[in-house]
């Protein structure tokens, strides 16, 4: 059987978005690793970088699929799924009309309302009708100021009152664009793997009090209890349903109240596929080795040789990783 040719696309760093730099990091990790699991899945890797030139690249290109290996407001936006529709080269992970939405915090929380899903009590900041200082004031403080669009935390900070948030979007000026400013919730978050709608397993993160887009320490299953873990799970699959997110993989980061209540605070629509990521460990941790995830990724996309097949691994014990303050999970 010859050898399928399977794209992995690289997004380059835009010096106007919230954490590029960053971004383009976990995106050279996530190529590289892809890469390098396909070669062994017996396909033909082909890097791909999502610049000016990427519609001529593709037209040029023979491609049997696509995996994204771009994060951030490259691959969230939606714009290259859209152009690899326009191409008609299929791709793993959702279409670009719904990552788009997804990736976009504001109507996401809109829509997981509509459903009757918990989401932290929002106002959008920085459109054309600011939200008056009365209203910004009726939150309550402290509030959690955030990028309307972005990933990783970048860009994410604790206020304590409304002088606060005028200093921090000042300070940001135009490069950052639109902004949430949402009520803080307390509690333990929990960002919950999905694989094609389905929940894989869950990692408990600790960040950095300093400094929201440092992770310190990720647990794995998280230290709840089995019902906990069940209501969690549940939440998390009727998010992706209510945004359509149950093409490849997806995440759902969840707030844990001390009390029980669970609270969503977003989906995200092109988690990192690192081997070192939060869904490569996931998946180690529910038995599936790193090269058996991105087969199932790839599942109805290519056919892989019949000498390859991948095996499940052991299931690992709980573990408390601690994780390099210089790496974003």
């Amino acid at each position: 059987m010859r050898a399928h040719n399977v794209g992995v696309l690289i997004s380059t760093a835009t010096a106007r978005s919230v954490g590029a730099d960053n971004d383009s990091q976990i995106d050279r990790e996530s190529g590289s690793d892809l890469a390098e699991a396909l070669g062994r899945l017996g396909l033909v890797p082909v890097s791909l970088t999502a610049d000016d030139a990427l519609d001529l690249t593709l037209r040029r290109t023979r491609l049997r699929a696509c995996l994204l290996a771009a994060h951030g407001l490259a691959g969230g936006l939606g714009r290259i799924q859209a152009l690899l529709e326009l191409r008609k080269i299929p791709f793993v992970g959702p279409s670009a009309q719904t990552t788009g939405l997804a990736y976009d915090k504001l109507r996401a929380r809109q829509i997981l309302a509509y459903h009757s899903l918990p989401v932290p009590t929002t106002l959008a900041l920085g459109g054309a009708e600011p939200p008056s200082r009365h209203a910004i004031g009726m939150l309550g403080w402290p509030c959690v100021l955030k990028p309307r669009r972005g990933s990783h935390a970048a860009g994410v900070r604790l206020l304590a009152d409304a002088d606060a948030v005028a200093d921090a979007t000042q300070a940001a000026g135009d490069e950052a664009g639109e902004f949430l400013l949402e009520r803080a919730v307390l509690g333990r978050e929990v960002q919950v793997v999905l694989l094609h709608g389905k929940v894989l397993g869950a990692m408990e993160v600790v960040r950095e009090a300093d400094d929201l887009a440092q992770i310190r320490a990720m647990t794995c299953p998280p230290g709840l209890t089995r019902s906990q873990l069940k209501g969690i799970g549940n939440l998390a699959e009727h998010a992706t349903r209510a945004l359509g997110l149950v093409r490849g993989v997806a995440r759902v980061d969840i707030l844990v109240h001390p009390r029980h209540n669970e609270v969503i605070l977003e989906a995200e629509p092109c988690p990192d596929l690192r081997r070192a990521g939060v869904v490569a460990r996931v998946a180690r941790a529910a038995g599936l080795s790193y090269e058996a995830l991105i087969q199932d990724l790839l599942r109805g996309l290519v056919d892989l040789p019949e000498h390859v097949a991948p095996t499940r691994s052991v299931r690992p014990a709980p573990a408390v990783v601690e994780a390099p303050a210089a790496v974003l999970q």
